[in-house]
């Protein structure tokens, strides 16, 4: 080979190491397009847990229903011969947006799981309309894995489906995991809001046996916990977990909550448990490390 020749491959082989760098670094959206924080508690859990950590995309899918106007879906990037992904359904607080969550996608599509953040018909539907919308919405990503040409094609594994909520949407993350019954493998309720707006709770109002994990803060005011979580808390039947963090108000689950490492980790390896059956993972959950333990004011679980 001439000098020529050898300068030009040289050119060519250059610049065909920046075009992959340059793609490589463009699909990498860990610190632009969602928010970096939720990735490195991600990142974390993976190594914690031995997990394999992936890289997240997101879309925001064409929806066509009377329950819910929109959703943002963060998946992880898996590869041809990977099995297909749990999935994790999230109904925001009342009043509010999916973009005040966004944390929770990268925090757990970096584990595996299809992430989607409702948007509310309106950002003051009921708690009625948020479990309905809850329900629409766990049917919408099923049928998402079987959408021909939707990035989600043949992504999606069914049987393992959880349903998350914050406030309002945490109470109806519980009224929805009664109808959805079997269809669902575990509900996370955050601070939730136990009724609609002006009502209580009615003894007896909940009777379900999904494995449910409740998040709570002693000092919210919102929602203390003695006339909402705790006390649905122990309405449950089934396997179920109470963590009450001794300090943070209302909104610890959302993007400016104080603590949202503990959160995600604990969040992470209860789906870890109930979803991709690693059940070596429950002494996580089942009892906080000296680690954890001085953060919570209350901690129970049942199985």
């Amino acid at each position: 080979m001439g000098i020529f020749c050898k300068t030009r491959f040289l050119i060519w082989a250059t610049s065909a190491i920046f075009v992959i760098h340059s793609i490589a670094v463009g699909q990498d959206n860990s610190q632009g397009r969602y928010r970096p924080d939720g990735r490195q508690i991600g990142i974390e859990a993976g190594q914690l847990f031995d997990e394999r950590v992936f890289e997240v995309r997101t879309y925001e899918p064409d929806v066509d229903s009377s329950s819910f106007s929109g959703a943002k879906i963060f998946y992880p990037l898996t590869l041809s011969f990977d099995a297909p992904s749990g999935a994790v359904i999230f109904m925001p607080g009342y009043r509010a947006s999916a973009s005040s969550y966004e944390w929770w996608g990268p925090a757990l599509a970096s584990l595996g799981y299809v992430v989607t953040i409702v948007e509310t018909n309106n950002p003051s539907d009921s708690l009625g309309s948020r479990s309905e919308a809850l329900v629409s919405a766990v049917d919408f990503v099923k049928s998402e894995s079987v959408r021909e040409g939707g990035p989600l094609s043949g992504k999606i594994d069914t049987s393992r489906v959880a349903i998350m909520g914050h406030s309002m949407g945490g109470g109806a993350s519980l009224v929805a995991a009664q109808t959805l019954g079997s269809a669902i493998q575990a509900v996370i309720p955050l601070s939730l809001y136990c009724c609609e707006i002006g009502e209580s709770f009615e003894q007896g109002q909940f009777r379900l046996q999904t494995p449910s994990l409740i998040i709570a803060s002693a000092t919210d005011t919102i929602a203390p916990p003695q006339s909402h979580a705790k006390l649905l808390y122990d309405s449950l039947t089934g396997e179920k977990i109470y963590m009450e963090f001794s300090e943070g108000d209302h909104n610890i689950a959302t993007n400016g909550g104080t603590d949202l490492r503990t959160i995600g980790l604990f969040t992470l390896a209860f789906l870890k448990v109930h979803l991709d059956g690693r059940s070596d993972l429950s002494y996580f959950v089942a009892s906080p490390a000296a680690e954890f333990s001085d953060k919570f004011s209350r901690y129970e679980a049942v199985e």
